[in-house]
């Protein structure tokens, strides 16, 4: 779209419509948005499923069309969610590669999860990471315990 300067409609909000008396470089530019917005509307309605497209309120914004699909129809794969919350909560330090290593995958699962939605806390993702080493890290548990005690 934007090899053709279809994008615009998307990037630029609707300028005021000209009068008769408007300058030519003002309707030159009104036009080239009104072409730009029906021809987004045109390939986004065309290009969708037909169940989204009968939910979506008629509009004559391609802007405002996207933002509305946007709110309503933002897909969460549950599949995908399972196998992040599923990997957050079995990952387990295994002693290969450093402590730091597996903290960042732990915390990777956790942006994640969160970007679908999913509300999980800091202080959760902390317990998790506890709980995720091995018995030989147990001095390192009981010192954070205490110093969160505090």
């Amino acid at each position: 779209m934007t090899l053709h300067n279809l994008d615009l409609a998307l990037r630029v909000d609707e300028p005021s419509k000209p009068t008769d008396m408007s300058f030519i470089d003002k309707r030159s530019f009104y036009e080239k948005w009104e072409h730009s917005n029906r021809s987004c509307l045109m390939v986004m309605k065309y290009t969708m499923d037909k169940s989204i497209k009968e939910c979506v309120p008629k509009t004559e914004s391609a802007k405002e069309f996207l933002e509305y699909v946007k709110a309503n129809f933002t897909k969460t794969d549950k599949s995908e969610m399972a196998t992040y919350l599923k990997l957050l909560t079995t990952t387990m330090y295994d002693g290969v590669g450093g402590v730091r290593d597996h903290i960042v995958k732990l915390k990777h699962y956790f942006n994640k999860a969160n970007e679908m939605k999913v509300e999980l806390s800091e202080k959760f993702l902390k317990w998790l990471v506890l709980e995720s080493l091995p018995a030989s890290f147990d001095a390192v548990k009981l010192t954070y315990n205490a110093l969160n005690e505090e």
